[in-house]
């Protein structure tokens, strides 16, 4: 168990993280205490200086200012980047979900979970490895928050007063650690279209919008923007309208000369 009031699961899509810091602020020193107490329960007694801090009146605010400075040292600068991943994933698994169903959208979510047809309804089955007996929750209508990371492992929230929630790695992942490897055929798509124009059809294996391919790929607006409107004109990719948003996606074409 770890304490979950340090990391609150957003209400929902579109939140940052002053909100969340926000609400970490906002709980009663009796809850963090009783968490923390739980956290440590059956490990090794903290060093004293770690208990002062854990016992001091103002351990929430303490624990808050030390989240917000980490933040803003070890998020905050590729934040961009990051949240292009977490955004793309998300788009990609709603179509999953609105297309396939169930099934399809947690196929590759993470092995502890799937997902099992029980008549007009269904089961979604998470094994923690920690218990003997199942758990079962109904979200009574009150939904299932999916929410992808780039970080950790997967977590899931089933307690008040959280909503229910499942956080699971993120697809794309690999893209944050160097550049995506080449596919058979890929020196030759660059020398086709070009290195850069072969870096966004290759990109857009999950639909992305521009200022996604921006952060992902390290370009300017411009120039993707310009690589994405000859690829549409030659008809690799094409575009779609959600919201505010555009996104752009291999056509069939497309996604064969991007798969080499």
């Amino acid at each position: 168990y770890n304490a979950d009031f340090i990391h609150p699961p957003p209400s929902g899509a579109g939140g940052d993280f002053a909100a969340e810091l926000a609400a970490v602020r906002a709980t009663p020193l009796r809850r963090a205490r009783l968490e923390l107490a739980r956290n440590l329960a059956g490990l090794r007694t903290p060093p004293r200086y770690v208990q002062r801090v854990l016992d001091a009146p103002d351990v929430v605010p303490r624990l808050a200012e030390a989240l917000e400075a980490s933040w803003q040292a070890l998020v905050e600068p590729d934040w961009p980047r990051l949240r292009a991943v977490l955004e793309r994933d998300l788009v990609r698994r709603a179509g999953h979900l609105a297309m396939y169903g169930w099934a399809a959208a947690l196929s590759d979510l993470d092995p502890r979970v799937s997902w099992r047809s029980e008549g007009q309804a269904g089961t979604i089955e998470v094994r923690t490895g920690s218990r003997t007996e199942w758990d079962r929750h109904r979200p009574a209508g009150k939904g299932l928050l999916l929410m992808p990371t780039v970080f950790g492992t997967l977590i899931s929230y089933v307690e008040p007063p959280w909503p229910y929630a499942l956080v699971y790695p993120a697809r794309g992942i690999a893209d944050l650690l160097g550049p995506a490897a080449r596919a058979p055929g890929g020196e030759a798509l660059s020398r086709l279209v070009g290195p850069h124009r072969a870096e966004v059809l290759r990109a857009l294996d999950t639909p992305a919008t521009t200022t996604q391919l921006v952060a992902q790929l390290g370009l300017s607006l411009g120039t993707v923007g310009s690589h994405l409107a000859v690829l549409r004109d030659a008809g690799l990719v094409t575009r779609t309208r959600t919201g505010r948003a555009v996104r752009y996606e291999h056509t069939p074409l497309g996604a064969a000369l991007a798969a080499g």
